[in-house]
């Protein structure tokens, strides 16, 4: 089947990549998609915020409305790419063999996927996919989400328990480049621990940056400390922070990018690499018995999710261009069965309705002049980054003191 992407010569013009004209054989066989939560409360506050869990009407970290609604309009955009044509590649009612939706265990990415779900799928029938009942949500087709528990989601939490991430996080925070960046920013992190009453140090500043964005988004009164110089700071410190949280800074730590992104990596690769087998034998044998239908797969997840996939990739500046992932921000994985072998697409969702464009040529090891990367060369580029066994690697011990030859200068992915 073909894929009417709106505007996307344009796109691809921008990064002079020649337009795929497709072939009467090519054919659309599974799409992966990766997604950021919609709009949320803040996750805490600092003591002297006027602005307490009170105000939120579900608490803390909670989806909000704006959120469910951002959600939805992301289902519709999906709708929009993989139902609404002549040749739909999913049905446009839910059909339980083609999808499956996976969700962390967290109220705001469960609550996510259902209002996702709900704009994907708003094309049921009365009677055959949900009931007449009178008083049943308008075109709401219920679409079972999946989840276990967080602590053992290496998946979807990247920050599920993992010793040797957490040693080599702590290796990374005693690294002379972080004390420098402490040292440097020492007066303006006493500062803002005497303003909000907590105490705040880089490991933690990025909440009070949380508080202060979310608070803005809903024009919320802000202290007269917090100017826009201080906002600037507090994100700009925020930015630098995370670098060291996902090992991508400098120092480059490629192993740290395998014990947070690589298992979702590894999920979406071992998914594509199954389904051709499936394809080339006629979906015939067990393996083939879930997967062989399945079409489309889904995770409903949180931006340092979306955010670690991408450094894997190597593209994660250049995709989302400064701070982490929007809400609603995905990344989608199409797989092609092409005139020449299976390959793979790339795509990137910025935010709410924005539709997807392709970062397939931003992604370090494949193709920079297609928005295909084959297969074959998309699993190798990626092997590095996917854990054997995630529960083995992070029982990896560390040697006592402080390691340097965790660190490298930063090398394509």
């Amino acid at each position: 089947m073909r894929l009417i992407l709106l505007a996307l010569p344009v796109v691809l013009a921008q990064f002079n990549v020649p337009y795929y004209e497709f072939a009467p054989e090519d054919e659309l066989l599974f799409v992966q998609v990766a997604w950021r939560h919609g709009d949320r409360a803040p996750t805490m506050t600092y003591p002297t915020d006027q602005h307490q869990e009170n105000i939120w009407p579900n608490g803390w970290g909670e989806l909000t409305p704006l959120g469910m609604r951002q959600q939805y309009a992301l289902g519709r955009v999906l709708r929009a790419r993989y139902m609404n044509e002549t040749n739909p590649f999913l049905n446009p009612r839910y059909f339980a063999k083609q999808v499956y939706i996976r969700s962390t265990d967290v109220n705001r990415t469960l609550i996510s996927a259902y209002a996702n779900t709900a704009g994907m799928f708003s094309g049921g029938e009365k009677g055959t996919d949900y009931p007449t009942y009178g008083r049943w949500p308008t075109n709401w087709t219920p679409v079972p989400v999946h989840t276990i528990d967080v602590d053992t989601d290496h998946v979807g939490n990247i920050f599920a328990p993992c010793k040797r991430a957490e040693e080599l996080d702590e290796q990374l925070r005693n690294s002379k480049p972080f004390k420098k960046l402490e040292a440097d920013n020492e007066d303006f992190l006493q500062y803002i621990k005497e303003k909000t009453g907590m105490e705040v140090d880089l490991r933690n500043i990025y909440l009070i940056n949380d508080v202060h964005h979310i608070e803005m988004i809903y024009n919320l009164s802000q202290p007269a400390w917090l100017t826009d110089e201080v906002s600037a700071k507090l994100r700009n410190l925020t930015l630098k922070a995370n670098e060291y949280t996902y090992g991508i800074g400098k120092p480059y730590v490629p192993e740290l990018i395998r014990l947070r992104g690589g298992n979702i990596l590894k999920s979406i690769v071992n998914n594509m690499q199954q389904k051709v087998r499936c394809q080339l034998k006629a979906n015939k044998g067990p393996e083939c018995a879930w997967l062989g239908d399945l079409k489309y797969y889904a995770y409903s997840a949180h931006d340092t999710t979306v955010a670690a996939l991408l450094t894997t990739l190597g593209n994660e500046r250049q995709v989302i261009r400064g701070g982490l992932p929007k809400y609603t921000a995905s990344v989608a994985f199409e797989l092609w069965m092409l005139k020449d072998g299976p390959a793979v697409r790339i795509l990137y969702h910025t935010a709410f309705h924005h539709n997807y464009h392709p970062i397939t040529h931003l992604t370090h090891g494949c193709p920079t002049d297609s928005e295909f990367c084959p297969l074959k060369q998309f699993v190798e580029r990626s092997q590095k980054f996917m854990p054997e066994d995630i529960v083995l690697e992070c029982k990896k011990a560390i040697a006592p003191g402080f390691d340097e030859s965790i660190l490298t200068n930063r090398v394509q992915p």
